[in-house]
């Protein structure tokens, strides 16, 4: 592994040295040295990508622990920026003294390091179309891909164009999620995992911006290899198995200022079919709205977020009623989002619970106290849109702070924790104990 890394190395040095005289290149970096400082209910951080197998311990479980996850990307364009490489690499979440295997290989953060645990986080082409004037790039590969917050808004592998006339910016993409290989005449070209995006955003007035968005989602893995199913554990889409759906997404978002005053808003509806091998038509029908409400008064803001995901009450029904997101990352919580640093562990990455939605209240105080420290305060209120199967949907009343101080430039030490009063909505995870959190985070980026 080291001889392989220092090959490339040289490789990549002689490959500059020879053509830095037609290209640009640089080199980014984002070194972050994550800490939970403190947690009395491990159980309920040690979940990704689902809240499936978190629970709260009546007990309490204490737990700390540090960890690191870099990032390391190159970008490498010619002259005039027309055509542009970026590929980037990551070690993701590697705890110290974590010397459990990865693949078949130690994760390296053990007695001697050394672990194999490097991932591609992006490799794609950005280049623009020739012969034409104003805006007209593709993106080919694995890239970042933003449909709206809620809905889609993660690495992807896909074609992207992304265009601009005036005011106005268009999106155009096909992203596979889910990719599986015909070897049976019985299934169709589209059993895979598909996605197709049109996204328009323009300026209203000089102080406000709309955006429109058609998502279309389909697959059909065929009658062999289709299975049931069940909203309790296919609450987002990522996470439907082998069914034959198509899902739309039709969506709204914008924001606006007006003085000291501020709104950012989305408005989200979904619908199609889903079916499985129960022979079960079920039609889909969900929605999200969403609003950000503040103020801000010399170095201070005070922010109220209010959102809205519809809940599934009758899951056994031919209706599907809870909204599903793809692929998002929500930091509004320390408790239960991934607000807190250590953010590879966490209760759901979703703005929602399950397939019960989720109505989401916060006041959030953020201020600028000098130009290197900032510090901020707020307070929550989370239920369900729909019972849990505890038959509650009172989460509870969660109070955060946090501060960020900037050491030097490009540096930076932040500290927040997070305390919960459970209500009986949390039963249905295990206990209605309180949970307390405390974070911290080292990141350095460049």
């Amino acid at each position: 592994m080291r001889k392989t890394v220092w090959i490339l190395g040289v490789l990549l040095s002689i490959g500059l040295a020879g053509s830095a005289f037609a290209a640009q290149f640089q080199f980014h970096g984002d070194l972050n040295h994550r800490f939970l400082v403190y947690t009395d209910q491990a159980g309920m951080f040690k979940g990704s990508e689902t809240i499936g197998s978190t629970a709260v311990d009546k007990d309490g479980i204490d737990e700390s622990f540090g960890d690191i996850k870099y990032r390391l990307w190159v970008e490498a364009a010619t002259d005039d920026g027309k055509v542009k490489g970026v590929y980037a690499i990551e070690i993701g979440a590697i705890r110290f003294g974590d010397g459990s295997t990865l693949g078949g290989s130690t994760k390296g953060g053990a007695f001697s390091g050394d672990g194999i645990n490097i991932e591609t986080r992006w490799a794609y082409t950005d280049f623009q179309l020739p012969g034409v004037a104003s805006k007209a790039r593709i993106m080919i590969g694995l890239m970042p891909f933003s449909v709206n917050n809620f809905v889609w808004n993660e690495t992807a592998m896909g074609v992207q164009y992304k265009g601009a006339a005036g005011p106005t910016d268009l999106t155009l993409a096909w992203v596979r999620g889910k990719e599986d290989f015909n070897d049976d005449t019985k299934d169709d070209l589209f059993e895979d995992l598909d996605a197709l995006l049109a996204r328009v955003d323009f300026k209203a007035t000089e102080t406000a911006k709309v955006g429109l968005f058609a998502l279309y989602q389909g697959r059909n893995p065929g009658t062999d290899s289709n299975t049931a199913f069940s909203s309790s554990t296919q609450y987002q889409i990522k996470r439907l198995g082998n069914v034959d759906f198509d899902i739309y997404t039709l969506g709204i978002d914008g924001s606006a200022t007006f003085g000291n005053l501020f709104l950012n808003w989305d408005l989200i509806y979904q619908t199609g079919s889903l079916d499985d091998n129960t022979a079960v038509s079920r039609d889909i029908s969900a929605y999200l709205a969403h609003a950000d409400l503040g103020v801000k008064f010399g170095p201070t803001k005070l922010t109220y977020t209010v959102w809205y995901a519809s809940g599934d009450d009758t899951p056994g029904d031919n209706d599907i009623e809870n909204f599903m997101s793809t692929d998002v990352d929500f930091f509004d919580s320390i408790i239960f989002f991934e607000g807190g640093f250590t953010d590879d562990n966490y209760f759901t990455e979703a703005p929602h619970i399950l397939d019960k939605g989720l109505f989401f209240n916060k006041l959030a105080l953020d201020h600028q106290a000098s130009e290197k420290l900032k510090v901020g305060a707020a307070l929550l209120y989370l239920q369900t849109a729909e019972d849990l199967a505890n038959g509650e949907d009172a989460l509870g009343t969660e109070i955060d702070a946090y501060l960020s101080y900037k050491l030097y430039a490009g540096l930076e030490f932040a500290l927040n924790l997070g305390y919960l009063i459970s209500d009986d909505g949390m039963k249905n995870f295990g206990s209605d104990e309180d949970v307390f959190r405390s974070t911290a985070r080292v990141r350095y980026g460049f």
